[in-house]
């Protein structure tokens, strides 16, 4: 059987009793990436996006950013275990971001993503956040991976651990695997655990040169931009000018100015919200985005299909 190591303290620092049990476990830290989620990842992640909800110091950011993700996001309430994950990362050399927000708060400020994990996590939702963060998170994410674990609590008003209660939560999603538990063998430590992997109905990720922009006044925007232009010198800022004849120059600059500011936020964060596309495939909203995703050269991009 595999052994796993990899593990979330700093070296140097004394490993708790907790550490020293968990840190070779099937059930718990890299065992539990191995055996819980990675089924669910293709062999293949380059180019693709993960969001690990309750991230804790960062052990699976660290595992999918080695597995090829391209962009990798991490969430946690717990301020003292998020410092602890940021200097372990700069101590790996880690490229993942690690965000100190409430899980039920920070959706907005995500990047839509090919997977979204909520390895145990989940349950600490108060149940109408939960079922606000779901109605929100199927046009956040391609995929949702789902760890849980035998009976957490019986009160109502939280978010249920349950197989049944589960799979009611998603559905309308399309559920894509599921993991059983593993014998528990005596193992120190040992837990019972599940998993599932369920599909958003709404988002695809598709190349953008199958979409139509409708038009072309945008191009080079941004790229003259990256080049140091300043943006009243830019072929798109004398277009604008021509023929928004009722726009004040005030108009003019602001409209200028706030897709500057979503190129500067989606260049960091990545992109946070998914273009509206028709059935023939033109973009109805976000040729900007469309736009800027070029520019940085991806190759794909995530739609909802109106």
């Amino acid at each position: 059987m595999k052994e796993f190591s990899t593990y979330q303290y700093l070296p140097g620092e004394p490993m708790t009793e907790r550490d020293k049990v968990e840190v070779g476990s099937k059930f718990w830290n890299e065992g539990k990436w191995e055996n819980y989620v990675v089924p669910f990842l293709p062999k293949d992640c380059r180019g693709l996006s993960l969001v690990d909800m309750g991230c804790n110091s960062g052990l699976f950011l660290k595992l999918a950013s080695e597995r090829g993700f391209e962009r990798v996001v991490g969430v946690d309430s717990d301020l003292e275990a998020v410092n602890r994950g940021i200097a372990w990362r700069n101590k790996n050399g880690g490229n993942y971001q690690i965000h100190n927000l409430p899980m039920e708060k920070s959706i907005n400020e995500l990047p839509v993503a090919d997977y979204t994990v909520l390895a145990n996590s989940h349950y600490y939702f108060k149940i109408d956040d939960w079922l606000d963060y779901l109605d929100k998170l199927q046009y956040k994410t391609r995929y949702c991976v789902i760890v849980t674990a035998e009976k957490r609590h019986t009160n109502r008003c939280w978010a249920s651990a349950g197989l049944t209660d589960i799979i009611t939560y998603f559905k309308g999603w399309v559920e894509t695997g599921f993991v059983d538990e593993f014998p528990l063998g005596g193992e120190v430590g040992a837990r019972r655990l599940w998993s599932f992997c369920f599909k958003s109905p709404y988002i695809e990720r598709v190349p953008l040169e199958s979409l139509d922009c409708g038009n072309h006044v945008q191009d080079r925007f941004y790229e003259e931009l990256d080049k140091g232009a300043e943006y009243r010198k830019t072929r798109y800022y004398r277009i604008l000018k021509s023929y928004r004849k009722t726009w004040s120059e005030e108009m003019l600059n602001n409209y200028m100015l706030e897709k500057m500011e979503i190129y500067k936020d989606l260049k960091e964060h990545g992109l946070k919200k998914p273009l509206l596309v028709n059935s023939g495939n033109l973009i109805l909203d976000g040729n900007h985005r469309y736009c800027m995703i070029k520019t940085l050269g991806d190759k794909s991009i995530f739609i909802r299909r109106t």
